[in-house]
């Protein structure tokens, strides 16, 4: 999916957010802004989105030395999507359902509201009414049963995480899959709140299947700069699941692929390209 028109304001947005979470100096800030806008004022509208951000964060971990700026707030966040998946599992939402493969599909779906590259200021109770809404709400596009036939005539599958916290959620679908064919995958290095292996230890997902990194420290799924372990893990795979916006961003124009998308449309440029209305809860195939 190209750069639109509709990413600019949000890139630049982006710029000013990577900047005060980078350093409290106000010269560093200044030429991180600086250096941001400047890369957005040469930008190739072939490009992807999470491409373009990459650029930006690098200009404010050369700045700063600072290469996580985001450690802390995924820590919370982690910590705060444990929490709401242990009322779950006390009510016992995937036992009690009529379906656990869809209940599992719409919390996957639901914790991708933890996303801080979209702007989204997040409190407890978001996260809390994104869950409850998931289960009540439609899913957009090919839904769970499409997925979970493909998964039944699947060899090889290959699950690409994205956010810290998101991940948590992710276990209760991952529970429901045949996880002897599954390899879950993380960011090479820290991008924003996307998950890292640090991420996949502390949350526990190493203890429930494979987990690779992707040899790369962008948002989303560039397939050019990824490592060759990855990339033949990739290859190798007949079906992907993919979480997250910047996947979609950065995936949905691969061919040749079955490619499952569970996201929420949380911006109206990926709405459009996926047809749906913002904020829906998107669960389609390419």
């Amino acid at each position: 999916m190209k750069i639109s028109y509709e990413c600019i304001h949000c890139l630049a947005r982006q710029a000013v957010e990577i900047a005060k979470e980078a350093t409290t100096f106000g010269n560093q800030q200044e030429e991180i802004i600086k250096r941001s806008l400047k890369s957005l004022s040469e930008i190739d509208f072939n490009m992807t989105a999470p491409e373009m951000a990459y650029e930006m964060h690098q200009h404010a971990k050369q700045i700063t030395g600072n290469l996580d700026p985001y450690k802390n707030l995924k820590q919370q966040y982690n910590q705060i999507a444990k929490e709401v998946s242990f009322r779950i599992k006390d009510e016992k939402w995937i036992e009690n359902s009529n379906d656990s493969f869809d209940i599992a599909c719409r919390l996957a779906i639901a914790g991708n509201i933890i996303d801080f590259s979209v702007g989204l200021d997040l409190e407890y109770s978001d996260i809390v009414k994104s869950v409850e809404d998931s289960i009540k709400m439609d899913l957009y596009g090919s839904g769970s049963k499409a997925l979970k036939i493909a998964i039944g005539k699947s060899k090889k599958i290959m699950f690409i995480s994205d956010n810290a916290g998101e991940i948590i959620f992710d276990k209760f679908l991952l529970e429901q899959l045949p996880l002897e064919k599954v390899t879950y995958v993380v960011k090479g290095g820290p991008i924003v709140n996307d998950a890292t292996m640090e991420d996949a230890i502390s949350s526990g997902v190493v203890d429930l299947v494979r987990v690779i990194d992707n040899g790369y420290s962008a948002q989303g799924t560039i397939l050019s700069k990824c490592s060759k372990t990855f990339i033949h893990e990739f290859e190798d795979s007949d079906l992907v699941i993919s979480k997250g916006q910047a996947n979609f961003e950065t995936l949905s124009n691969f061919e040749n692929k079955a490619i499952f998308f569970l996201l929420r449309a949380k911006c109206k440029s990926v709405a459009e390209e996926i047809g749906c209305e913002p904020m829906d809860y998107v669960l389609t195939s390419i």
